[in-house]
């Protein structure tokens, strides 16, 4: 008959160093586990994750090193070997990893900028989280929409970017530099993009088509023979 010792652990991560917000567990396998175990877990978990592990059997000899830990993130089910007095010993349980996310807390459409004040966080289990979903609030302030984001939900990696400040079908400067050369031609952008996207732009006078780098607000840069060629008189 199993006897469950649950002992909830909150472990931050940050890099390769621990540090435990409980020093009065410090030195339990329970707490050992839980670092081995976020560890293993990598970059990809926040570093506010926290850990409540439960040992399908009590154990409390010494751990002089964990040799292996491994967990199932769909059943939260965890095994590892662990050395204890020179001896290696086999654990088993069940860990619940759960992670801190940003949400909306209302509705913001495309073209909006994300503010900290339309943000709130919630916990939930690791593997509900998942990795292609934001994970902290600085990855969305200042970031607009590329689609509608709804309140409470989980905001998806690529559904946000830089403002939107070149609009489709709408007039821009196209911008050439080489050196001290500088040329500038009217263009009409066949895409929208933010500060930093690549956007396909036509070149007024002559009708080329172009892919440039958006650098402000109806301004692209492009880069090559063309378009010097095409801004001639």
């Amino acid at each position: 008959m199993q006897h469950p010792l649950r002992r909830p652990l909150s472990v931050l991560l940050l890099g390769t160093m621990l540090a435990l917000p409980l020093p009065a567990a410090a030195g339990s396998v329970e707490t050992r586990l839980a670092e081995e175990l976020l560890a293993s877990l990598g970059p990809s978990v926040p570093p506010d994750a926290q850990v409540a592990l439960t040992l399908g059997r009590p154990f409390d000899g010494p751990v002089d090193a964990v040799r292996d830990i491994g967990l199932d993130p769909r059943t939260g089910i965890f095994q590892a070997r662990i050395l204890s007095n020179g001896h290696a010993v086999e654990l088993s349980g069940r860990a619940d990893v759960e992670v801190t996310m940003p949400v909306p807390v209302r509705r913001i459409r495309p073209g909006e900028v994300i503010e900290a004040s339309d943000l709130t966080t919630i916990r939930l289990s690791l593997d509900r989280a998942g990795a292609g979903f934001i994970a902290t609030a600085d990855a969305l302030v200042g970031q607009s929409p590329r689609r509608q984001l709804s309140a409470g939900r989980l905001v998806q990696v690529g559904s946000v970017g830089a403002p939107i400040v070149v609009q489709r079908n709408r007039p821009v400067t196209l911008v050439y530099e080489d050196g001290a050369l500088l040329l500038a031609a009217r263009g009409r952008a066949l895409q929208e993009g933010g500060v930093g996207d690549s956007v396909r732009v036509m070149n007024i006078a002559s009708s080329t088509v172009v892919t440039g780098t958006v650098t402000g607000a109806e301004t692209v840069s492009v880069s090559g023979p063309r378009l010097p060629q095409a801004a001639k008189p």
